[in-house]
């Protein structure tokens, strides 16, 4: 028994003080890293750095912009309790490193004291902490600049060998290493810039050929979802004259470097034209040689409609009239936008909208047509829309191969003074196969 008991002094005594001395340690350096990166991020408030370096992508996960921006606005939204808490936490992890919470309590009842009798001494104290602090403050958001700077150049290969000092003739030479194709990446990286004109995805606020940096921003385009494909144009009060997508592919038609398209996350469709809270005043709407799954249309007032010559999976078109629709264009005078096209492009959405705060004033556009826009995987859908004419002609669509399910359907929402519908059959059919890279 003796010797149990000596064996036991001998090693689980100190093993249990080795313990206890490593648990204090890691809850040490725990609570003040903790509240020194609480109190950093409170404090410089890192939202572009955020911005530049997400999503943050690794084999087991994805780190997108808004898991972190939630916590960045939580933090503000709550500034002065961030900083109470980050600076206990500091306050802790010191009083545990002395190892004496008595003797710190001493030292906190001493203070006020101190600073009764000591003014200038405390002033100098202050001083010396503020310039500490704001010597950190300036270290931090210099180190915050050099790292945006850093992902900024790991985006692009041309960039970071033009920061090396290279020539940009010897930077294409060297990323095209004798090729013509890797030569053409290099000059497409160098001369273009992502456009609607381009057949490039993105969001776009109409009337404007480049995308919305502040509306990407806003709704985390790529940062959530880095795969996003979407083509979305955004209407606002400025009308357009005309808007014209054309030969493009949409949804799961198409593959891309191997890997087959899909649609986005928790999205059913291909097509959507959506007045949204308000709707979209449209002088004609021409929808031809178009490729859907189904096509439905609801809640739209056109003076005419045309519906002719399409193939359909099953049909069923309700023609609600009414005299009272005026045949409407569109005019806007000097600030009127001219042309927003794009021919060519694969998307996995196709999305166009007002923008989600005009709920009272329409979005105009005086001509829309989408033409030659080949989609599977997923609906096409107009809704909340007043149209002057709506065409829909020469369309293919179905995909189940039953007519007892109805493809193209027109609500009784729907309505027109005047109904021109002929030579639309129904045909058994699936949907058109995937095009390869």
């Amino acid at each position: 028994m003796r010797r149990i008991w000596q064996t036991f002094k001998d090693f689980a005594l100190p093993a249990a003080a080795g313990l206890g001395r490593g648990t204090l340690i890691f809850t040490t350096l725990l609570c003040a890293i903790g509240g020194a990166l609480g109190l950093a991020i409170t404090l410089i408030n890192p939202v572009n750095l955020w911005w530049e370096i997400t999503p943050i992508e690794t084999r087991w996960f994805v780190l997108g912009y808004s898991v972190g921006i939630e916590y960045l606005e939580f933090v503000q939204l709550y500034y002065w309790h961030s900083v109470g808490i980050s600076l206990a936490l500091i306050v802790f992890a010191y009083a545990i490193h002395i190892r004496s919470l008595q003797q710190l309590w001493r030292g906190i009842k001493a203070t006020p004291r101190a600073i009764l009798y000591s003014p200038i001494t405390t002033y100098k104290e202050l001083v010396e902490f503020r310039d500490w602090l704001f010597e950190k403050i300036e270290y931090l958001n210099g180190e915050s600049a050099k790292w945006r700077r850093f992902f900024n150049v790991m985006k692009s290969p041309y960039s970071l060998l033009r920061s090396f000092g290279l020539s940009p003739q010897l930077a294409i030479a060297l990323l095209g290493i004798g090729t013509a194709s890797g030569t053409a990446v290099a000059v497409n990286e160098v001369i273009q810039e992502r456009s609607f004109a381009n057949g490039d995805a993105g969001i776009y606020l109409a009337p404007a050929n480049l995308p919305s940096e502040d509306l990407e921003k806003e709704m985390a385009w790529r940062k959530d979802n880095p795969s996003d494909n979407t083509l979305r144009v955004i209407l606002n009060d400025t009308p357009v004259e005309t808007l014209s997508i054309s030969s493009v592919n949409l949804g799961t038609s198409f593959a891309s470097n191997g890997v087959a398209s899909a649609l986005p996350s928790g999205k059913t469709e291909a097509i959507l034209i959506d007045g949204n809270g308000t709707r979209i005043e449209i002088g004609k709407l021409i929808f031809t040689r178009n490729t859907c799954k189904t096509l439905n249309l609801e809640n739209i007032n056109a003076n005419k409609i045309t519906i002719k010559d399409n193939q359909a999976d099953g049909l069923s078109i309700y023609q609600t009239a009414s005299s009272t629709i005026p045949n409407l264009r569109v005019s806007g005078g000097y600030y009127m936008a001219d042309l927003l096209e794009t021919e060519g492009g694969t998307y996995d959405r196709l999305w166009i909208s007002p923008l989600d705060s005009m709920t009272s004033s329409k979005t105009r556009v005086n001509t829309l047509t989408l033409d030659n826009i080949v989609s599977t995987g997923g609906t096409c859908d107009l809704k909340k829309l007043d149209i002057g004419e709506l065409e829909i002609t020469f369309n293919r669509i179905g995909g189940d191969g039953a007519l007892t399910t109805k493809a193209f359907t027109i609500s009784t929402t729907v309505t027109s003074a005047n109904w021109d519908v002929s030579g639309n059959i129904e045909v058994a059919m699936q949907e058109v196969e995937r095009k390869p890279d």
